[in-house]
């Protein structure tokens, strides 16, 4: 299962408000949920979410990243 996948699984059940990609690391790291190898997991994670809210892809996304200087993400409302 991917990056994305666990990701969502840590929106929808370990957090009741938008995280940092930081923080959502710390999740999937901690709870075991994927291994994350290679030198820079964060900066992969990022680019994969801020991929996420960009662009053509933003309306099929099911990521929302909340206006302001801090890369704060929540799943979208449908």
């Amino acid at each position: 299962i991917g990056v994305l996948n666990k990701v969502t699984r840590v929106l929808e059940n370990f957090s009741d408000a938008p995280m940092t990609p930081k923080q959502i690391l710390h999740v999937i790291q901690t709870k075991g949920l994927k291994e994350m190898r290679g030198t820079a997991p964060l900066a992969c994670l990022v680019t994969m979410l801020h991929s996420q809210v960009r662009g053509d892809r933003v309306k099929n996304s099911i990521f929302f990243k909340l206006p302001g200087r801090m890369s704060l993400f929540t799943l979208k409302v449908l």
